[in-house]
């Protein structure tokens, strides 16, 4: 399974349409896409018309250990979804103290095999959600506005990836 993570600090760049755009292509050429909604704003999971509000099997509860990975999926449109809440939001500070926290997303996708493809959407930071998809992914796609602004934040990010990558060799 090749598991990609969409990231960049700044907000508004195209993470999530590039999330789900990529992600019905490739099952448009009958590849099995899983995409998980790791931003607490969870706009990948109400894109996919799902009431994020109304869930109780999200990737909070599947990242604080509660339930398993097939227990979060939802199918929509072709592909499988780990949709996020707003209960995702707390996750920094509940999550901080636990040791290995940078591996929790890691962790509970290990051994899992049936797809071809994983998706991460993140949330706009560079904090512990992030964190958690850069560790599990093997790429990282950075959607950004070729403004000025933007490409001075992407060092930035750039820098951050490669901390996280000899970090976790």
């Amino acid at each position: 399974m090749q598991i990609i993570a969409l990231t960049n600090q700044k907000g508004g760049v195209g993470k999530t349409t590039c999330a789900i755009n990529i992600g019905a292509g490739l099952n448009k050429l009958n590849k099995c896409v899983l995409l998980i909604d790791l931003d607490p704003q969870a706009h990948l999971t109400y894109s996919l018309g799902i009431p994020a509000h109304e869930l109780k099997n999200t990737v909070y509860e599947l990242l604080n250990g509660t339930i398993s990975l097939k227990e979060t999926i939802i199918e929509r449109n072709g592909l499988s979804l780990v949709p996020s809440s707003l209960n995702l939001s707390g996750a920094e500070i509940e999550f901080s103290g636990l040791s290995g926290r940078e591996f929790l997303l890691k962790e509970t996708i290990e051994g899992f095999k049936e797809f071809d493809y994983m998706f991460i959407d993140c949330p706009p930071s560079l904090g512990l959600l992030t964190l958690n998809a850069l560790t599990t992914a093997q790429e990282v796609y950075i959607p950004l506005q070729t403004e000025f602004l933007a490409l001075q934040g992407m060092t930035k990010l750039l820098e951050t990836i490669k901390i996280v990558k000899k970090k976790t060799k």
